[in-house]
């Protein structure tokens, strides 16, 4: 496949979020302005000894860490997105999240993942200001990357 490097825009991107596990019972969250990504960062674990080669430090890979990530959306109080993600702040457990990347405005790439769902900043309410919430989701799966294939 050639190399596309052509610049595109965020139109048309999509977060999922499921009520369990799997993406079985996934969830659009509706009216989303923005969205990281999730992203892999490994540990160096020092393993350094009195031997080392050339007095150089030596290390090795460690635990992969998932990090955070943020879904910001327009906020309405009661909706099925606002209770979909209080349900999941609340239960704290593990669930499957998935976002859409698109190309152009046609989605285009799917990164699957496990978060938790470890915040809700439902912002603040202004009178010439639109309402915004932040929802804070900690990667602790693996993220799976692949082309984007529409629902049946």
């Amino acid at each position: 496949m050639a190399e596309d490097t052509e610049a595109s825009t965020g139109y048309m991107g999509e977060v999922w979020l499921s009520t369990d596990a799997t993406t079985a019972n996934l969830d659009e969250l509706v009216e989303v302005v923005s969205f990281s990504l999730p992203s892999d960062t490994s540990e160096r674990v020092e393993t350094t000894h009195l031997k080392s080669a050339n007095r150089r430090r030596t290390y090795t890979s460690g635990m992969i860490d998932g990090g955070e990530l943020e879904v910001t959306l327009n906020f309405r109080p009661g909706t099925d997105t606002d209770l979909l993600i209080e349900a999941a702040l609340a239960a704290g457990d593990e669930r499957a999240a998935r976002f859409n990347v698109p190309e152009l405005g046609v989605p285009a790439y799917t990164y699957d993942t496990v978060v938790v769902v470890t915040g809700y900043d439902k912002g603040e309410v202004t009178a010439d200001g639109k309402m915004e919430a932040t929802v804070t989701m900690a990667v602790s799966g693996a993220i799976t990357g692949a082309a984007y294939v529409a629902p049946v």
